[in-house]
């Protein structure tokens, strides 16, 4: 009897477990984690802006804004690669207007 309650309890340890391992690992391939938080105190200075799947699981393009700067950024199996780093970023433009690197007023060509 004290051996059928052993196992018992250890196949309910190895099952939690799993369960845990498991949804970690989905949290992280579906991008539900996005890192630590900022430490008290201090502002974060990077911030994922927005993630594009262009191959699911395995190509992405990232849009990063670090110090008051966006950067577009090809993240594929063989490494990662900055595609465009924009002007600074301006309420004044729009999103697609920075993407292209042109100033408020300015034509596209």
């Amino acid at each position: 009897m004290f051996w059928i309650d052993v196992l018992r309890a250890l196949a309910a340890l190895a099952l939690t477990v799993g369960l845990m391992v498991g949804l970690a690992w989905l949290a992280r391939k579906y991008g539900l984690m996005q890192g630590m938080p900022a430490i008290a105190g201090q502002a974060r200075r990077l911030k994922l802006v927005e993630r594009l799947w262009i191959d699911p699981g395995r190509t992405q393009l990232l849009l990063v804004a670090c110090d008051g700067r966006e950067h577009l950024i090809l993240v594929a199996p063989g490494g990662a690669t900055e595609v465009a780093r924009p002007a600074a970023l301006s309420p004044a433009t729009g999103d697609a207007a920075r993407m292209a690197g042109l100033t408020a007023g300015e034509a596209p060509r």
